[in-house]
This record gives structure tokens, sequence and C-alpha cells, in this order.
């Protein structure tokens, strides 16, 4: 009976942490609109130069260090005091570090980036390093007691609180004229209050809880335990760092190459700033993706500890094949309304075409994550550090190479090429270790004409509509028409042909449950 509570218990846990974390993607890729919106193409590049800072202190504090914590403190090797203690210090004296080089280096950073006017915004950011010993260190005790609840309301407040901040400040910081840099000092300072926020709420969890008398012996501090939490914490995360960490490389490339081979600082900066608008598309497009990617590690490292070869297989193969239909759908789908789906989210419809290149990032996104999960199910998390590695390697070689002669597009192709050395670099690991099954020439041609018929099919609706909008269709409103009725064309006619081309057998269709009532229902009109 107890077994049985604590198994509900991990599922329940697991299913707070799931929606949390979706609620958190799917907040961190809209509240970017009307960002751009408020603060322009200038002000939003402002923001995405800083980003990578703060993108790589949030991932740390909420999937990197915590599950390693919970991990020490669910194994009992250390007494519960050891591993915090160690923990909390360990993670202070790495916090502080941080800090103390982003914001004592922010001018040179500022320099290397090319824009000297980033110096404040960018010693603003550090500040959230100062807030990740807190934050690991109390998610990974409720973590590793198995109540996860506490990490779930403080990531879904810190996100609420943090955007609900940047959107008030930039808000009365152009409206007031301060300009775009003061906007993004601004959504450095709403970063750092939504850290803060997520800690209170992580300590009234932590009052409130009763709990054993905490000794007073002294606790002595472990270079091994450390070492363990800090490198174990920055490995099992890597894999969901690869966007940040790519954009991090154009944030010190993209506008300095720009303006070394002849255009204009303003140009460049604006150019920047619409080439930033492919980074929330790409989060909406892989946030499916990331949700089931959540799934799968849990899944296949249980049947992995059984010893159940075949499951691994079965589940891993269908895995990779979900991930790799949503990401192409997605990509094909959103090359195909790409500007009216620009103009309708950012006012306008500049550079579409390397949006829509940024676009195909998604697929290539979908399979390094799910792929990636199912490494991490199998206790390889050393293989995905080892592939992004390599990716970084190729996305820097080929910005130096390619912006110069194609601009913003150059690093756009270069995001995608990255992305997708690493996809595959993942799959042949996989089909390496024979975890992935054979896809075979018959599916691969339904899974192609399914796309192509998709892509046909969405362009012949957008060209219809921009007829009956022909008025309008210059205003957001007739935009957003044409892109979101496109979009549900294309969502349908997808959908419909990956079921009546039976591309998923009924077996496998049973761990997709709307998809088999949906496809029941098909096959019954037949």
């Amino acid at each position: 009976m107890k077994f049985i509570l604590k198994g509900k218990k991990l599922w329940q846990g697991a299913v707070y942490l799931s929606l949390a974390a979706i609620f958190i993607k799917v907040l961190s890729a809209i509240y970017r609109i009307p960002y751009q919106n408020i603060a322009g193409d200038i002000g939003f590049y402002v923001y995405q130069q800083i980003y990578p800072i703060y993108g790589v202190a949030i991932m740390l504090s909420t999937y990197g260090f915590p599950v390693i914590i919970s991990k020490l403190l669910s194994e009992r090797v250390y007494d519960r005091s050891v591993v915090l203690k160690n923990a909390f210090v360990g993670l202070s004296i790495i916090s502080i570090t941080a800090f103390i080089l982003v914001y004592s280096q922010a001018s040179r950073l500022a320099g290397i980036m090319g824009d000297e006017q980033l110096l404040l915004p960018l010693q603003t950011v550090s500040f959230i390093f100062i807030i990740i010993p807190l934050l690991s260190v109390l998610r990974g005790f409720f973590q590793g007691q198995e109540d996860m609840l506490p990490t779930a309301i403080s990531q879904v407040t810190e996100q609420f609180s943090r955007v609900c901040v940047i959107l008030l400040l930039t808000y009365v910081f152009i409206a007031n004229g301060y300009g775009p840099y003061a906007a993004g000092t601004g959504a450095a300072l709403g970063s750092i209050f939504g850290g803060i926020i997520g800690s209170v709420v992580l300590f009234i969890f932590y009052v409130r809880q009763k709990q054993t008398p905490i000794q007073k012996k002294s606790t002595n501090l472990s270079m091994k335990v450390i070492t363990k939490i800090v490198l174990q914490g920055i490995l099992i995360c890597f894999s969901s760092l690869i966007l940040i960490v790519f954009q991090f490389i154009d944030s010190i490339t993209v506008l300095r190459v720009l303006v070394e081979n002849g255009v204009e600082m303003e140009l460049a900066k604006v150019a920047k700033g619409v080439f930033d608008r492919g980074q929330p598309l790409i989060q909406m497009g892989t946030v499916i993706t990331t949700s089931f990617s959540l799934v799968v590690v849990p899944l296949i490292a249980k049947v992995s500890i059984e010893g159940r070869k075949d499951l691994i297989k079965k589940y891993s193969s269908l895995a990779f094949r979900v991930s790799f239909l949503i990401g192409a759908a997605a990509a094909v789908g959103l090359a195909v309304i790409i500007e009216p789906t620009n103009a309708m989210l950012f006012k306008d419809d500049s550079d579409s075409i390397v949006l829509a290149v940024m676009g195909l990032a998604i697929l290539f996104t979908s399979i390094f994550l799910t792929t990636s999960a199912i490494l991490h199910g199998l206790n390889l998390v050393y293989v995905t550090v080892i592939h992004v590695m390599v990716g970084i390697i190729v996305k820097g070689f080929l910005n130096f190479f390619l912006i110069p002669s194609h601009g913003t597009l150059g690093a756009a192709i270069a995001t995608v090429v990255a992305c997708a050395v690493c996809a595959w670099l993942n799959y042949y690991k996989l089909r390496r270790e024979d975890v992935l099954a054979k896809v075979s020439p018959s599916r691969t041609m339904k899974i192609i004409t399914s796309l192509v018929a998709m892509g046909a099919l969405t362009y012949i609706w957008k060209e219809g509509t921009y007829l009956i909008f022909s008025e309008d269709y210059a205003h957001r409103l007739g935009y957003a028409a044409v892109a979101v009725s496109s979009m549900t064309v294309g969502a349908v006619t997808f959908l419909f042909l990956v079921i009546v081309t039976r591309l998923f057998t009924e077996e496998e269709l049973e761990h997709i449950p709307k998809i088999q009532k949906l496809a029941a229902r098909l096959q019954l009109r037949k």
C-alpha cells in the first residue's frame, strides 16, 4: 500500500512539473511578442542580446541543480544536512563568481558584441546569478522529498511575475521616452524580480512545512559532493541549453560582423532585432515536443532498469516518429504562412525569408530534444554534451563564414545546420545502440506525401484568403485572419493525412488517446 501511494505521489509530481514546464514554455514564447510591439525591433534586439545570460542561469536553477540535489537526497548516501549545506555553499561560490565575472566584464562583453550601450543591461542581468543558490537548494529539497507542488508553483509564479514586470517596465520606459536600452534594463530587472518571487514562494512552503529539527552538529564541507552537484547539474541540462547557447553566439557575432562588413550600426541593430523574432517562433513550435520529452525520460528510464530492450526500442521509436512529424509539420507550415504570421505578431513582414529559414530549426530542435531525452533515459547524458559542443563549433564557424555574404540569413542558415548536426549525431548514436527502429521506405513516402499535400493546400488557402481580404490584409487584422485560418487548415489537413495513411499502428495509437478516438471515427466512416 505504501509503495502504491508513493508511486501515485511521484506520478502526481511528474504531472505538476510537466504542466508547469508547458506553461513556462508557452508564456516565455508569447510575452516576447508584446515586448517587441512595445519596444520595437531595436528594443527587442537589446533584450535578446542579454537574454542568454538569464537563460543559462534560470535553466540551471530549474532543471539542472535541483535535479541533482534531489537525486542525492533520494539516494540517502549522504545525510540530508550534508547535501543541503554543501549544495548551498558550493552553488553560492559558483554563483557569486559568475555574478562578479559578468558584472565586472560587462564593458568588455558589450565591446565584443559591438555595442557599448549594452553595458547597463548586461550589468543588471548579472544579478540573476545571486538568486541561483536559494532557488536550486529549495527546489532540490522539495523534489528530494517527492513533493513537486512547491517547485511547480514557484516556477509558474516566477515566470508570471517576471513577464508582468517586464511588460510593465518596458511600457513605462518607452512611454516616457527613455529608449530601448532602458527597456532592456527594465526587462533584466523584471527577470530578477521573478526569481525573487520564486524564492519567496519556496521559502514560504519550507517554513510552513513541519520539519524535523535540524541537527546542531557541524557539517563538514565535501568537495566531492560540491563537485558532483555543480558538474552533473550543468551536464544534465546541457541539451536544453542548445538554443540559448546558439543565441549567445548570435549575440556576440551578428551585429559585430554586420557592422564590420559595412552595414550602418542602426540598420544592423534593426536587422538583428528582426532576426531575433525567430526565437519565439521556434519556442512555440517546440512546445509540444518539449512537453512530450518530459514524459519520455522517466518512461525510458523505467523500462531500461527493468531490462526490457523491446520496450525501449518501441517507446523510443514512437517518440522519435511523433517528434519528427510534429517538427516537420510545424516547420513546413510556418514556412508557407510566414509573411502573414510575421505581420500578425510583429506589425510588419520584414525579413520573412530569414524567419522561414530559421523556422526549419523547429524540425531539427524537436528531433534533438526528443533524442536527447531518450539518451538521458538510457543514462547517456555525456553523449548529448559532446554533440552540443560539436554544434557550437559548427554554429560559430558558419556565422563568421556566412554572415558577411548573406547577412542575418547566413546566421539563420548556421542555426539550422548546427541544429541538424546535433540532431543527426543523436540519431546516429541511438541507431548504433539499436534503440531506434529502421524507417521503412513506404512510411517515408507517406510522410513526404503528407507534408507536401499539407504545404500545397495551406498555400492555396493562404493565397485565396489574400484575395478575400484584399482591402484589409495590409492591416494586422487581415494578416491575422489569413495566418490563423491557414494554420488551422494546415493542422487539420496534416492530422487527417497522418490518420488516413496509417502512419501509426493501432497499438501505437493507444499511447495517443485523442488521436486514437479520431482515427476510430474516421475508419468507421470508410
